[in-house]
């Protein structure tokens, strides 16, 4: 079997998880937020650096303080190892806003990455990469909020009925926990031919799954495992249009959700890199999307916007989230020293 048609393979494999239904924390554009799908796409690519963010803003017409959640991330490829090998570190930081308590949660995470070439001109390269940072989380609104605990305490007639959660207790300034948090990954690269490459990978976020969850519950539990699986075909069908199918699986018990795209791109200017980009998703038993992109140089840009299909459509009139992302991969090569050649009559 081929490695195209492994991928395929997978792709199917996928696909057929798509009837479980849920959701996690998400972003539409996946790729466009490497470094917080798999650590392992630290340093990823060819480049000196590479800086990015993406923002996503969802529900509007259903909160009054709508979910937002804005990231940032930087990363680079700074160590030959061998002639073939390299290591990549990078930085990641975001903040996810949610509801009316304006519930904050925000994260500055370190990661590095260590690149195996399997080959010698480097066509297949395995990827391990580590992530580690500090999570915060903090309710920014406590007015009129009240916990499971706390309102049972008052039902049994509790003297002084108070929350356990970490997060807010009754009459507290600026609630506020945080914990340490460990992701890691796998990545697989493989350059097929000259127009057809693609990539699989597998990442765990919260290894040591930490003593703070996010459902206010009575007492505070271990934050569970969040499994992510993704995959992208990057193919050229001719000189002028490109397809790039891509697939995402994530489950963070007891939530899974599954994403799908389609994207079609078309070269305006292939001398100078630059296409057009558009396409439409997927989000099982949650919505459709609609995508659209940009590649400038060493650029790129995409938008996304999600149509609701679920039940609460009837809420939100089929309005959903929107993501807006963007990264630059900046170059910086040294100049060749070109030593100067006298060139005299040969006698």
């Amino acid at each position: 079997m081929t490695l195209t048609k492994t991928l395929f393979c997978l792709l199917f494999l996928l696909v057929s998880l798509g009837s479980i239904q849920s959701q996690d924390l998400h972003n539409s554009l996946f790729y466009m937020n490497p470094l917080h799908m798999n650590p392992a796409f630290t340093g990823a690519y060819e480049g000196t650096f590479r800086i990015g963010g993406i923002y996503r803003d969802q529900a509007r017409t259903v909160v009054k303080n709508a979910y937002s959640s804005p990231t940032v991330f930087i990363d680079a490829p700074i160590v030959m190892i061998g002639k073939r090998h390299w290591i990549g570190v990078g930085g990641l930081m975001f903040q996810d806003q949610a509801g009316t308590g304006r519930l904050s949660t925000t994260a500055l995470q370190l990661s590095g990455s260590f690149h195996a070439a399997l080959d010698k001109k480097s066509q297949n390269v395995l990827t391990l990469g580590v992530q580690w940072g500090r999570v915060s989380r903090i309710l920014k609104n406590t007015d009129g909020f009240f916990f499971g605990d706390f309102l049972k305490q008052r039902q049994d007639q509790f003297a002084n009925p108070l929350t356990e959660d970490k997060v807010f207790e009754p009459g507290a300034t600026d609630p506020e926990t945080a914990f340490s948090d460990i992701n890691a990954g796998l990545l697989f690269k493989s350059k097929v031919n000259k127009t057809t490459d693609y990539n699989l990978g597998f990442s765990v976020r919260h290894i040591t799954s930490p003593n703070n969850d996010y459902n206010f519950s009575a007492s505070n539990v271990d934050l569970p495992m969040r499994l992510i699986a993704h995959a992208q075909l990057n193919t050229d069908l001719n000189d002028k249009w490109t397809l790039n199918p891509e697939v995402y699986f994530s489950n963070i018990s007891p939530s899974m959700q599954m994403q799908l795209h389609a994207w079609t791109g078309y070269r305006l200017k292939p001398e100078k890199n630059i296409k057009l980009n558009f396409g439409l998703g997927y989000r099982v038993s949650d919505s459709a999307q609609v995508l659209l992109g940009l590649d400038y140089g060493d650029v790129k840009a995409a938008l996304a916007y999600d149509l609701t299909l679920s039940e609460l459509s009837e809420a939100n009139s089929y309005q959903g989230g929107f993501e807006i992302a963007v990264y630059y991969t900046g170059k910086i090569y040294k100049k060749p020293t070109v030593k100067p050649v006298i060139i005299g009559p040969h006698l």
